[in-house]
């Protein structure tokens, strides 16, 4: 009979999600990230207007040729080395040449397909480039511990560029290459650790403009040379200090002084605006129309996060492309005044991970090698996670029920926590070697936590500053998801990808594998119905279900309100795991408020495009998709599961 109740319920909704009109179609709202992290280098094309190629992660190379509104692949570089700069030849505007960490590779065809990096430069890191106006076979690249190189045959062979009298350039970092239009032979260049360095005869030789680290204590990392004015030359510093010169760097004034966190990240000339300067920097953009004696804020409506800016254009018709961290892509037709998003979206991230503290108002992403956390209550801002995670691709991420801004993450070199929300992150001391793939933290003993790794799972009793094996020792389970009773905090259910599920009855220090009724594949998630402690409702990737009526010990096949399909995601809240959401062809979403047992068709809303992930909050009522190549996507259900559930 206590099943009663639920079963009559499960064919109410039924008959909601199919009869009459059916659930209210609603919009996915973008969250505006992550996107800007992954787009390394804009280049507009020269010859055809509202034509954009775009270097992202992993060497992909994307391309628009209706201003940003759609994009397409064009290629990926040879090997994926991450790309710092896009030039094009003035010549031959299909030919285009890319600084990688791999070297300089060249295309002839607008990006379709690229050739190997030439004889003397493969496998050097390249971060910057200058092509010669005059005559486009001449390149100089700026290299990572290797100076200058040149190349007089179009990048088919290099050859250092390094001689001088007080410097010792064979190991320098170069950030930074600018050529005067009206004298090709004069070169500038932005050297860590000698400053602005300058040369007259091509690169032959060079010789020291400023002292080291430049006069205001930091790196010059940019650039920027007058057309057509011999020696008028700016440049700006990780501190956010610009300094002018008018005689070819003999003499310098400061032009604006840098604050905290405001370094420059690019210079740009307006196209047919004189004297006029934009420049980006870590806390939005400036502007100049003396070119760079005085600055002003710019940018219009852009919002102020790190920015780099290209423009395109000319007579007077100038198009502004911005860039950065949390920028995505934006456009400006009007030199600034006001910006656009594109409507596409390049570099949006293929977030794999997703996590929320518990009252909902920090979201954290794991894309890649990347963590980033986003601020539910300031839309569009996304924020990368500061130093000391180390270890390539994040793959988990948990926060701590008690303590705010706490959150944890594992990479391959272990485990590592953060106290400020991920802007810095510290390691946790280990006792053994291991490479963690799963992190989680007890939901109600606060001094809990759990690693789960190749090597079995580990669990620690002091917020982790010390771990031990769980039993058995050495078990082959790969555990893909942890499930914690809220009515007995002893009991912990495993989802693994080839074991079904485990359960362990002693808060994680003993593990036993379910044995009986589940299916030979893997189980994604493990739900539990609150108000029927024993049953428990477990998922594979397709969407099947599979109910236990006596904690885990026997399953049964229970058919929930679809058909198996490969677009299925499913999520629970961690700290109430009977609020269940899933989602179906990435646009049909369905509510349980007891792990299963009744399902509710709760909305349709596209998606436009693949989940990847899933996250649930059922404080907020927010339901959360990592979509792929588009970023993060939230949905509030609220209304929608006070409707159904007359609440």
């Amino acid at each position: 009979m206590t099943r009663a109740v639920p079963f009559l319920l499960f064919c109410c909704a039924l008959v909601q999600g199919c009869a009459g009109t059916g659930p209210a179609l609603d919009s996915w709202e973008e969250t505006g990230g992550p996107a800007a992290q992954n787009i390394r280098a804009v280049l507009p094309d020269a010859q055809i207007p509202g034509t954009i190629i775009v270097s992202l992660g992993s060497g992909e190379i994307v391309t628009s040729a209706d201003g940003g509104r759609t994009w397409s692949h064009a290629a990926t570089i040879p090997g994926g080395p991450a790309v710092h700069q896009l030039v094009q030849d003035p010549e031959n505007p299909g030919r285009i040449i890319a600084a990688t960490d791999a070297g300089a590779f060249v295309t002839t065809d607008r990006a379709r397909s690229w050739a190997p990096p030439g004889a003397g430069a493969a496998g050097t890191a390249v971060r910057t480039l200058a092509i010669d106006p005059w005559s486009p076979s001449v390149l100089y690249a700026g290299t990572e511990g290797k100076g200058f190189l040149k190349t007089t045959d179009g990048g088919r062979t290099w050859a250092a560029a390094n001689a001088s009298a007080d410097m010792t350039l064979a190991s320098a970092d170069v950030y930074d290459i600018a050529i005067d239009v009206s004298r090709p032979d004069l070169l500038f260049g932005a050297v860590f650790p000698w400053g602005v360095v300058r040369s007259s005869d091509g690169g032959a030789s060079w010789s020291r403009l400023t002292p080291e680290y430049s006069a205001t204590g930091s790196r010059v990392t940019h650039l920027l040379v007058r057309g057509g004015t011999p020696g008028t030359l700016l440049y700006g510093t990780t501190a956010g200090g610009i300094r002018k010169s008018t005689d070819g760097g003999n003499s310098w004034i400061t032009t604006r002084t840098g604050r905290e966190f405001d370094g420059i990240l690019s210079f740009c000339t307006l196209p047919g605006q004189g004297d006029g300067i934009i420049a980006g920097t870590e806390r939005g953009v400036l502007v100049s129309t003396d070119f760079g004696s005085i600055w002003s804020p710019g940018g219009g409506d852009l919002p102020q996060l790190p920015a780099r800016i290209v423009a395109a254009g000319a007579g007077g018709k100038t198009t502004l492309y911005a860039f950065g961290s949390g920028m995505g892509l934006r456009v400006s037709p009007d030199a600034g005044a006001t910006w656009l998003e594109t409507e596409g979206k390049p570099g949006g991230s293929t977030v794999t991970i997703l996590a929320t503290n518990p009252n909902g108002d920090r979201l954290y992403a794991g894309t890649g090698p990347v963590c980033m956390t986003y601020n539910t209550g300031r839309p569009g801002i996304w924020a990368d996670a500061g130093p000391g995670l180390s270890g390539g691709p994040v793959n988990s991420i948990a926060t701590d029920p008690a303590v705010p801004g706490l959150v944890y993450a594992t990479t391959a070199a272990g485990a590592f926590y953060s106290t400020d929300n991920g802007a810095s992150w510290q390691s946790t001391p280990r006792s053994m070697e291991i490479s963690p793939y799963l992190i989680e933290a007890h939901p109600s003993i606060h001094t809990r936590m759990f690693l789960a790794s190749d090597q079995g799972i580990f669990v620690s009793t002091d917020n982790g500053r010390a771990w031990s094996h769980a039993r058995p020792v050495g078990s082959p389970w790969r555990v893909r998801s942890l499930t914690f009773s809220p009515s007995n905090a002893g009991v912990i259910i495993g989802a693994t990808s080839s074991s079904g599920v485990i359960i362990s009855a002693d808060g994680g220090f003993t593990w036993e594998q379910a044995r009986y009724g589940l299916p030979a594949g893997g189980i994604s998630l493990v739900t539990l119905d609150d108000s029927e402690p024993d049953t428990y409702y477990a998922y594979t990737a397709d969407g099947q279900c599979y109910r236990s009526l006596n904690r885990g010990l026997e399953w049964n096949r229970y058919s929930p309100p679809w058909k198996p399909t490969a677009a299925f995601r499913v999520a629970c809240d961690p700290r109430s795991p009977a609020s269940t959401v899933a989602l179906l062809e990435n646009r049909h979403i369905y509510y349980s408020p007891s792990g299963g047992g009744t399902w509710f068709r709760i909305a349709d809303a596209d998606l436009r495009g693949e989940a990847v992930s899933l996250c649930w909050n059922a404080a907020t009522m927010t339901l959360y998709a990592g979509v792929r190549d588009r970023g993060v996507f939230r949905l509030s259900l609220g209304g929608h599961i006070r409707d159904r559930l007359g609440r």
